[in-house]
């Protein structure tokens, strides 16, 4: 079996329609949350918009920096990498990341400047695990600016089977999810990064109308911390880069 590019783009880019009756809508701290329900699945939506004061080289680095941001008090938990290391950037449930590069398929992201599976092991109240298909591609949009698209595919266990043979099998509360971060250059020093997190269950608790505003909150909470972390780790990396000179 063999994925075409083409099916790769409708996996990345078609999010999970809403239906028209969104049952649920609220702005909190930055982050734009929607909610809807189709049968017994309910999708959640996040979208939030930053600009930075730093490259877009710099941003990108940062975004794609997966394995150094984790909950170090979960060190014992860690099965694919190092107890001893420290990550830089905490994420509350977050145990270990890992990444694969070296993957099966090769041949259909043409057009891709980077390609890799994002291994994730991680803990709230239970342990959970899952792989993400990424990809990067760097192009120019209508206005001429380059422009970088981060996008993060969750994969069920028959799809990571494609490209390696998988450390473990998938358990995640939410039956699929996608990310996409659009970073554009405003200018040498300025970029503005657009954040989309879409995301599906049919968990029993997480579908029912009375649990969205606490799955709001913790996605906004979730995506608010990433944020910070793409800004610090730009930071740093514009520091080091500046002490070189």
């Amino acid at each position: 079996m063999r994925y075409s590019l083409t099916l790769f783009t409708t996996l990345f880019f078609a999010f999970n329609a809403f239906s028209e009756s969104i049952d649920k809508s609220e702005q909190i701290n930055g982050v734009s949350l929607k909610s809807s329900k189709e049968k017994a699945i309910r999708t959640f939506n996040a979208v939030t918009e930053r600009t930075f004061p730093y490259p877009l080289s710099l941003v990108r680095n940062a975004v794609t920096n997966f394995t150094e941001k984790c909950n170090n008090a979960y060190k014992s938990k860690r099965q694919f990498s190092s107890k001893e290391t420290d990550c830089k950037y905490h994420n509350e449930n977050l145990v270990e990341t890992f990444i694969v590069k070296d993957i099966r398929q090769a041949e259909s992201f043409q057009g891709m400047s980077e390609f890799f599976l994002v291994g994730r092991q991680v803990y709230n109240r239970g342990s959970f695990g899952y792989y993400e298909l990424a990809t990067v591609r760097e192009y120019l949009n209508e206005r001429n600016q380059k422009t970088v698209s981060v996008v993060l595919k969750m994969l069920d266990d028959a799809d990571v089977r494609l490209f390696t043979t998988p450390k473990f099998d998938k358990a995640s509360a939410f039956d699929n999810s996608t990310t996409v971060y659009t970073l554009t250059e405003l200018s040498s020093n300025i970029t503005s990064m657009t954040y989309e997190y879409t995301a599906d269950t049919d968990h029993w608790l997480l579908n029912k109308e009375v649990s969205v505003p606490q799955v709001f909150v913790s996605i906004s909470k979730s995506v608010n911390d990433l944020v910070k972390t793409v800004e610090a780790e730009s930071s740093l990396q514009k520091r080091e880069l500046a002490s070189k000179e």
